[in-house]
């Protein structure tokens, strides 16, 4: 779905695919991630048909064993290469914009760098990958050059990481470090962060935990001293490093200089999540979950909002949660 070429676009966004919103026409170039949000009496009666991205578990397995993991250890695998491009295919037809690919390991699903190539030649989807980088190598590396918007490493550290970070710069491959803040590692959050501005990484994002773990949750005060460690990283590091906060933060890190203020995720309307066992889900860390055919179903589904796709998610963490699902401080 495409909103109407007749709407004037400024020139410099004249290539990039259009995308209709409520009462908004969205432009995307899926090789850089630039876009532009147009408002305006011309956009008035656009709306939007589909969700804006699709976070995709194409499996539920993984080379690694992590105890915080989201993902439900007893869901099977029900895609193959051929059905996950079908459904995609189909869901870029109606106006999604991009896939981000997660798992389980999605490098460990079998044809996936060439499910990723064909989504690249076949449709206008941005393709980005979280992965742990322990499956990487030159071979594939060089196969997703040009063809990805961006891969998302995830930094655990136990594994090579620093080896996956220099092979992909030496590979021209687009990526950004996913580091996850938990009580020991914000201690020794500036030296990681630095380390990595010193390896050539310009994109590290920092997560917080969701789940029941409460060793893995950080206090008020932990709170505190991370948004003034990411203010003081922010400022010494200017444009060479865009540091990120995931949005489940909430207002713990109001203090933080922030683009965009009291936005809600959008789970369950602007993405959400299809796991590895043929489900739709709004987030990765809700108990909601509902089986669906193919495209057509799941785009129903989505437009009619099943119950509780707009609630908070029942894991601790949550942003949409009353004091993030933590209880009083």
């Amino acid at each position: 779905m495409t909103a109407p070429p007749s709407i004037p676009v400024p020139a410099a966004f004249a290539g990039y695919r259009r995308v209709p919103l409520d009462g908004a026409l969205l432009l995307f170039d899926r090789d850089t991630g630039w876009n532009a949000k147009l408002e305006g009496p011309e956009t008035a009666h656009l709306r939007q048909r589909a969700p804006r991205y699709v976070q995709f578990a194409i499996t539920n397995r993984c080379n690694l064993a992590c105890t915080f993991c989201s993902r439900d250890l007893h869901a099977t695998s029900g895609w193959t290469a051929d059905t996950a491009f079908a459904l995609l295919r189909d869901l870029a037809a109606a106006g999604v914009v991009e896939v981000a690919f997660g798992g389980g390991e999605p490098f460990a699903f079998p044809g996936f760098v060439e499910l990723v190539r064909r989504l690249y030649r076949e449709t206008p989807l941005a393709v980005s990958i979280t992965t742990n980088g322990t499956l990487l190598d030159d071979v594939r590396m060089a196969a997703l050059r040009g063809c990805i918007g961006q891969l998302r490493l995830s930094l655990y550290d136990d594994t090579d990481w620093p080896g996956r970070v220099e092979g992909l710069r030496r590979h021209g491959v687009r990526f950004g470090v996913n580091y996850l803040v938990t009580p020991p590692r914000a201690a020794t959050l500036h030296g990681t962060v630095l380390d990595l501005a010193a390896r050539g990484c310009d994109d590290v994002l920092l997560l917080t935990y969701k789940g029941r773990d409460a060793s893995l949750h950080l206090s008020e005060t932990e709170t505190r001293r991370l948004a003034d460690d990411v203010t003081v990283l922010h400022r010494a590091l200017g444009a060479r490093v865009r540091l990120g906060l995931d949005v489940c933060f909430g207002e713990r890190m109001a203090t933080v200089p922030q683009i965009l203020r009291n936005i809600d995720c959008g789970a369950g309307r602007d993405f959400v999540v299809v796991t590895s066992d043929r489900r739709l889900a709004p987030c990765s860390f809700h108990d909601v979950a509902v089986p669906f055919a193919d495209a057509a179903e799941l785009l129903a589904l989505w437009a009619r909002g099943p119950a509780g796709f707009a609630a908070p998610a029942p894991q601790p963490g949550c942003a949409r949660r009353s004091g993030i699902g933590l209880g009083s401080p």
